[in-house]
Order: structure tokens, then C-alpha cells, then sequence
């Protein structure tokens, strides 16, 4: 299951994955939110993507996320912050991101107030708890 909140105000992106997620799902979620992002505009695009849930069923739905990480590459994303608990799927994500170069904007948290900090001020306003 999957939620796309958008924020156009704070030039926002809000999502969040849940449950066990199919591939064909990861594709209905990934063309959902190109639709919605083409809608936003200003220099300061932000993406808050929560992943606490988030049950990949297959690898290929990990790997999935890599067009995410290019489409928000695409539109010149000034932060994302994913929210999750797995260090498994923390480790995956990393390497995604490292693999597109989202990694020079994508921050890994495990508490959401932390991540709505750094997307806000460019910094956790408390210390951070930051995954790999």
C-alpha cells in the first residue's frame, strides 16, 4: 500500500510505503508519484519518503526504488529523507543511492521528526540518529 501527500506550500513530497509490497504495486506507486512531482515547482523540493512498513516482496521491488531515486535526481531534489527501521533495507538503499547519485542529497533517519528537521533546516535539530 502506498500514500502520496503533496505539500506545494513547503515545496513538499510526502510518502509512505506499506505492508508487503509487489512489484507490479512498486510500479503503480512509482508512476503515481512522477504524476504528482510534475505538479510541484520551486528551487527547494523536498521528498519525505516514510519506509517503517515498507515490506519489499521480491528484490526487484528494491530495486524499483532506483527509478524513484532518478526521477527525484531528475527534479533537482534538494533533500529526501527516508524514514525506516531495517538496516537491511538501509544497506540496500544506500547502495541505490550511491548507484544514481541521489546519495549527495538523501539522508537515512529512523525517527520522522528528526527527518522533518533536516528536510526543513538543512540539519537535525537534535542529534540524529542516521542510518548507514
Amino acid at each position: 500500500m502506498f500514500q502520496i501527500k503533496l505539500d506545494k506550500l513547503n515545496t513538499l513530497i510526502e510518502f509512505s510505503l506499506e505492508g508487503i509490497v509487489q512489484l507490479d504495486e512498486m510500479k503503480q506507486f512509482a508512476a503515481e508519484l512522477r504524476r504528482s512531482a510534475i505538479t510541484m515547482t520551486g528551487p527547494e523540493l523536498k521528498i519525505l519518503a516514510e519506509m517503517r512498513r515498507f515490506r519489499p516482496a521480491s528484490p526487484d521491488v528494491v530495486e524499483a526504488m532506483r527509478d524513484v531515486q532518478e526521477f527525484a535526481k531528475s527534479m533537482s531534489v534538494r533533500r529526501m529523507a527516508n524514514v525506516l527501521e531495517s538496516e537491511v533495507l538501509a544497506l540496500h538503499m544506500s547502495r541505490l543511492a550511491r548507484e544514481t547519485g541521489a546519495d549527495k542529497f538523501l539522508r537515512r533517519f529512523t525517527d520522522e521528526q528528526e527527518a522533518r528537521d533536516w528536510l526543513a533546516n538543512g540539519e537535525s535539530l537534535r542529534k540524529s540518529r542516521r542510518l548507514p
